[in-house]
């Protein structure tokens, strides 16, 4: 029987449920809320000091007996992108161009503040065959971006045709899923048909009705976007493929004009008839800092009544037999790629150059520069992290890299990313434990 440490246990509960979550085990016991509420009270008067000696041997033999079965967890092996078989996901960036001019872009434009070039489809091709056959025996996500990615429909037509083909002549297991994010305002019929074809899933991004979308999301000559964006999902919805995602990017203009966070949600929910709404904070950086808004309401910090496409990711982690010291895999099973063929671990660390995993020569991909890139890595990882170490969440959480690698040092961000991600991990866990998605 030992001392309870302050990242051992985490315990979450709501009107219906509570959950006790342990985190060096990776294991959780689901209870009833006031029995959480309970447990969750003798657990902070421990770890404050303000229990009596003889009622923390107790509740240290208890925490332990709930878990005796649940053994402590090997750490997982992470092989990088030259030793592994299965190629987990795939940036695109077809091209860095855009043609809206969204003031608060942090891509600039969808340049990234780099010379605008586009992929050919030829071009496409190639760099496909030189960096998957013979590497890789699938690819599971392929991710289409931009800039606007429907700029080039004949590149990512071509793109769906070479997996297609590969699969079909036993290269590849099975097919990538497809994903793409689109301001929406380029899909006509034919882009539409393909998207059906392929089952591509379109992310729309659109920020609440016309008055504040086309205040922030306009074109190069500072027009409003709205009209096209919905035609843009008219036709999606026209040809059975809706978007799986519709993505609002709250500013401070929102705040201004008296724009919520849940009338934002509730209106893209009831205009588009879906659940499937996300709202994102705006950060920093872009075309006009002054949108800039980071700070979630109290309300919303709960995350109680947001969606988060990362359930998923958190039930896998919850049902592994092994402990992950990373976020993000990207570096390791991840990847974007660029139209010049330069490989970086994602869309966030392009025109950092000190991150450039490959570079195609004109005859194959040179990784001479990968080692360096891995040992950036490796010193963000959970278990040698600092602000990791102590957590409660390191084996669930998603941590986003390049906040880590990019944001510098600033204690004060680095916190509040920290509260928020942590924030998500326990609602997470208990939406997972209610969804039976992991063993109870």
């Amino acid at each position: 029987m030992g001392k309870i440490n302050a990242d051992e246990y985490m315990v979450i509960h709501d009107e219906e449920l509570g959950v006790v979550y342990a985190a060096r085990k990776n294991a959780i016991k689901t209870t009833t809320p006031k029995h959480a509420q309970a447990i969750n009270k003798c657990l902070n008067d421990y770890l404050d000091g303000k229990m009596p000696e003889q009622d923390c041997q107790k509740l240290e033999c208890y925490m332990e007996k709930s878990f005796e079965k649940c053994d402590d967890l090997p750490l997982a092996s992470c092989p990088n992108l030259l030793e592994r078989e299965v190629l987990h996901r795939m940036e695109i960036i077809i091209i860095n161009d855009c043609n809206l001019r969204c003031k608060y872009c942090y891509a600039h434009g969808g340049n990234y503040d780099m010379k605008t070039q586009k992929m050919s489809a030829e071009t496409a091709h190639i760099f496909l065959q030189k960096l998957l056959v013979g590497r890789y025996n699938r690819v599971e996500i392929v991710s289409f971006f931009g800039g606007e990615p429907t700029m080039c429909p004949d590149t990512i037509q071509e793109i769906c045709n070479f997996f297609a083909e590969n699969v079909k002549n036993g290269i590849f297991d099975e097919m990538p899923q497809f994903l793409m994010v689109s301001n929406g305002t380029l899909i006509d019929e034919k882009i539409a048909a393909m998207i059906h074809k392929y089952h591509i899933g379109v992310t729309i991004s659109i920020d609440g009705p016309m008055e504040i979308n086309d205040l922030n999301r306009v074109d190069i000559y500072g027009k409003g976007s709205f009209s096209k964006i919905v035609r843009g999902i008219e036709l999606l919805n026209r040809v059975g493929s809706p978007p799986v995602l519709l993505e609002a990017t709250y500013t401070m203009r929102h705040k201004e004009l008296g724009y919520t966070w849940e009338g934002i949600r509730d209106y893209l929910r009831e205009h588009f008839q879906t659940e499937n709404v996300m709202i994102a904070g705006c950060s920093s950086g872009g075309i006009e800092d002054g949108l800039a808004y980071e700070d979630w309401d109290p309300h919303i910090q709960d995350l109680g009544k947001m969606p988060f496409p990362n359930i998923e990711f958190t039930a896998k982690r919850l049902a592994a037999k092994e402990i992950n010291d990373i976020g993000c895999d990207v570096a390791y099973g991840s990847i974007a790629l660029l139209p010049n063929g330069d490989i970086y671990p994602c869309h966030f660390f392009v025109n950092h150059g000190e991150f450039l995993i490959a570079k195609y020569d004109g005859d194959d991909f040179d990784f001479s520069n990968y080692e360096h890139v891995l040992s950036r890595f490796e010193e963000i990882h959970k278990l040698k992290y600092a602000r990791c170490t102590e957590c409660w969440a390191k084996t669930v959480c998603s941590s986003c890299s390049a906040q880590f690698l990019l944001q510098g040092e600033d204690e004060a961000d680095i916190a509040a990313t920290c509260h928020i991600t942590k924030s998500q991990q326990a609602h997470l866990i208990l939406k997972c434990a209610k969804m039976s998605c992991i063993e109870k």
